[in-house]
């Protein structure tokens, strides 16, 4: 083998049935040659992403991520300026989608294929004054904890968007309010100031797991899990599916500390993004780094009707990666 003037890599393949001679495109080498490509987050066209932006409470609303639907759906500056939102801070707002049942498809549509469930394609969350058996906490008016949604499935959804079609339009504060908060800067922050216990959280299996529709579902996997290159990929954390940890017993203490302190910086005001949905706002979040819940209403005051829907988001981000390849 040698290298021709232009860089190319000339190689002759020979044996007693003959030769065969390849060459290489420099080019074509230096995107191919993993050993030298760490930057996992690069294209196949070498194009770089931005990082990821990690969030609380001050720094969300300093930039916070929203885009107008109807430049969502009819321009790709909107479409890009909202999975640029998904990439950077892992979750969007919508403002002005038609209060309609069914609309939420559209737009999930406009960026990845919907994922069903046992719930269906699409799942109501409905509170109604008049309501008298909710037959599930979330239908209630308790307060919802912080969590992220199907842990006890092999992939949870990646993608959860939620519309609101309908809330009370009320100047008092009745509750009802939505919160947010990024489970990679939490995790990041538990690396940084508590070492120990994101070692344990993130090298300790657990069961998450559920009966319904007369079915068990149960999956097992890590609250904060790493990836290769020891960066922070998915954060799994319910309190009302997770099992009773089955860990050797000098272990069990530590691991309800870690957890404990990986709530309590979680549960903290200043790592909230907290505001109240209103008719026509759709939230989208990535499901495996956001942690979702809700403030407390009384149901005999409040209306409010959810719709929501789940879809992969490994779609989502390889439409970023063609589009961002793309721009100036």
């Amino acid at each position: 083998m040698e290298v021709s003037p232009d860089g190319s890599l000339e190689v002759t393949w020979g044996d007693s049935k003959g030769t065969h001679h390849s060459s290489y495109d420099p080019l074509w080498l230096y995107r191919n040659a993993r050993s030298y490509m760490m930057n996992a987050d690069a294209d196949e066209n070498h194009c770089p992403l931005p990082p990821m932006v990690f969030w609380d409470r001050v720094s969300i609303w300093k930039s916070f991520p929203e885009v107008a639907y109807k430049e969502f759906m009819d321009s790709d500056d909107g479409l890009y300026r909202w999975l640029d939102c998904m990439h950077k801070y892992g979750v969007v707002v919508l403002r002005g989608v038609p209060c309609v049942k069914g609309e939420i498809l559209t737009a999930v549509r406009r960026v990845a294929y919907v994922k069903s469930t046992i719930w269906g394609d699409t799942f109501d969350v409905i509170c109604e004054p008049v309501q008298t058996d909710p037959g599930h906490l979330a239908y209630t008016g308790m307060y919802l904890e912080h969590h992220t949604d199907m842990n006890y499935r092999e992939n949870s959804p990646g993608l959860q968007m939620l519309h609101c079609l309908k809330a009370m339009d009320s100047k008092e504060d009745v509750g009802g309010k939505s919160f947010f908060v990024d489970g990679f800067m939490v995790a990041n922050w538990m690396r940084e100031h508590s070492p120990a216990a994101f070692h344990i959280l993130s090298s300790t299996p657990v069961q998450f797991s559920i009966i319904s529709h007369k079915m068990r579902y149960s999956q097992t996997k890590p609250v904060i899990c790493v990836n290769k290159d020891g960066n922070v990929c998915e954060i799994h954390y319910n309190n009302r599916t997770l099992a009773p940890v089955q860990v050797a017993p000098h272990l069990v203490a530590p691991f309800y500390h870690a957890l404990k302190e990986f709530a309590m910086k979680m549960r903290d005001a200043n790592s909230e993004l907290s505001f109240n949905m209103a008719p026509g706002d759709l939230v989208a979040f990535n499901n495996r780094r956001v942690l979702h819940g809700r403030t407390s209403f009384d149901p005999a005051k409040v209306t409010r009707h959810l719709e929501g829907c789940y879809a992969d988001i490994d779609e989502v981000f390889t439409k970023y990666r063609a589009m961002h390849s793309t721009r100036p």
